[in-house]
């Protein structure tokens, strides 16, 4: 749930149609289609003749968020929160209860996380598991960073750690007119899903709406 223009809406996570339909008979409407792509991972990616590492890939560090969630790592949540919302505007960018959300989804998960220096966030995924499924859940990287092979690192990285951790693929959604993230998805291998997802959204109406207290 988030507020708009004063109002609480409710929002669904990506849904298949059959899932959706339901919330469309309760009033909820489509607010963004999504289109599926699946890599299959049972073989190590690392070991595939086209995977030639970037000269960023040295610099992504894997996390949890139980190691990020203790105050001392309070700046580096800031950090990834501020790459995701330069990457994703209001109100698609991550909240820090819609990251931990993110986070447990999962029985499994790992934020990877790529960094310029010490103290400079570049960019970062987030990749969880279930049973033998992964999902790259979020990808960002800042903008004054972009083409210089971090997002391909990052999703490289996610791919070694979703094999590492006994998945056999991984899934990742987007934006059927984000061209550049269909075009790095399909370079490492990723195929179109016949799935279709959708995000839909309701006003919240609470009981006392449009009643006047005396």
């Amino acid at each position: 749930m988030y507020s708009r223009d004063g109002r609480d809406v409710l929002r669904t996570p990506a849904l298949d149609e059959n899932d959706a339909r339901w919330f469309g008979e309760r009033g909820f409407s489509v607010v963004q289609s999504l289109v599926m792509l699946c890599r299959d991972v049972r073989h190590d990616p690392r070991r595939e003749v086209h995977s030639i590492p970037d000269r960023d890939d040295e610099s992504i560090a894997p996390w949890s968020w139980r190691r990020l969630r203790t105050r001392r790592h309070e700046a580096m949540v800031e950090e990834l929160l501020a790459v995701d919302a330069t990457s994703f505007g209001a109100p698609w960018n991550m909240t820090s209860d819609a990251f931990e959300t993110a986070c447990r989804a999962t029985g499994d998960h790992v934020v990877l996380v790529a960094s310029r220096t010490a103290h400079q966030v570049a960019g970062y995924a987030l990749v969880g598991r279930s049973a033998t499924n992964a999902y790259l859940q979020r990808l960002a990287v800042h903008p004054a960073l972009r083409r210089r092979g971090i997002a391909r690192g990052l999703v490289r990285a996610g791919l070694a750690w979703a094999h590492d951790h006994g998945a056999s693929n991984v899934f990742v959604n987007t934006e059927p007119h984000n061209e550049a993230a269909l075009a790095l998805y399909a370079s490492l291998g990723f195929v179109a899903d016949p799935r279709r997802l959708v995000v839909l959204e309701r006003p919240v109406t609470w009981p006392n709406d449009g009643v006047t207290s005396r």
